[in-house]
């Protein structure tokens, strides 16, 4: 027989936890058919109006949206999650809102696709840093300047969960040589025009080493969702 499952309930986070038997079959089979006839097809539909731009419309779709200072972690925490290389380097490394749109599917060769200006270019885990470089320096310029014109990186792959996430620019206050001078508004408008929509999952990243409660990412989340229901927060380490 398998493992007994564990249900657990924490009524401070209002959250449930389910961990069912590791060998258990007669847990997952149901379960996993059960996803791929009611939940995959509901986030495949979203993932159609995305590509669609119906949110120019004004019509939003449920999105995490990851915010957070420059240099604060969120390139690692993506990275854990889709287990694929972001651009690393000095300064702001995100320039244009990135979209990233990962799919669990049984095959063992991840499939990784770009969709930006109309066109998707496939590429894999070695050269993903360097393809989402060139396609920002397509979108925003070669410089140190942002565009809030997005870039999709469709993920499919074995292992990964079925999410969709916005990682935006890192907030900075200071332009540095080649940034307009006023790359903190043009940050902050971007970041709100994310967070702003009620379907919006703000998840800010922040240094385990700052004050929360000064936080600048945690304030705009705070004037958008003044109850904090969709508002989360990761430190990183």
């Amino acid at each position: 027989m398998g493992e007994e499952n564990h249900i657990s309930h924490n009524n401070d986070c209002k959250t449930i936890t389910v961990e069912p038997g590791a060998h258990d079959a007669n847990f997952h089979a149901p379960l996993v058919s059960s996803y791929n006839d009611r939940i995959r097809p509901i986030l495949d539909a979203f993932e159609d109006l995305r590509r669609l731009n119906i949110t120019k419309q004004g019509i939003q779709l449920p999105t995490i949206v990851v915010v957070g200072d420059q240099s604060s972690g969120k390139s690692s925490v993506l990275e854990s999650l889709a287990e694929i290389t972001l651009p690393r380097g000095q300064g702001i490394c995100t320039r244009v809102p990135l979209i990233m749109r990962l799919q669990h599917h049984a095959l063992p060769k991840p499939e990784l696709v770009l969709e930006y200006n109309g066109k998707s270019v496939s590429t894999d885990e070695s050269r993903v840093s360097d393809a989402i470089r060139i396609a920002t320096d397509v979108l925003a310029g070669e410089g140190k300047g942002i565009s809030n014109t997005p870039l999709t990186l469709l993920v499919k792959k074995n292992g990964v969960p079925d999410l969709t996430m916005v990682d935006l620019p890192g907030i900075t206050r200071v332009p540095v040589h080649g940034q307009p001078e006023n790359i903190y508004d043009q940050i902050v408008n971007i970041i709100m025009e994310y967070i702003r929509p009620e379907e919006s999952i703000i998840l800010n990243v922040l240094s385990a080493t700052v004050d929360f409660s000064t936080c600048e990412s945690i304030r705009m989340s705070q004037s958008v969702d003044k109850k904090g229901v969709r508002t989360l927060a990761k430190p990183h380490w």
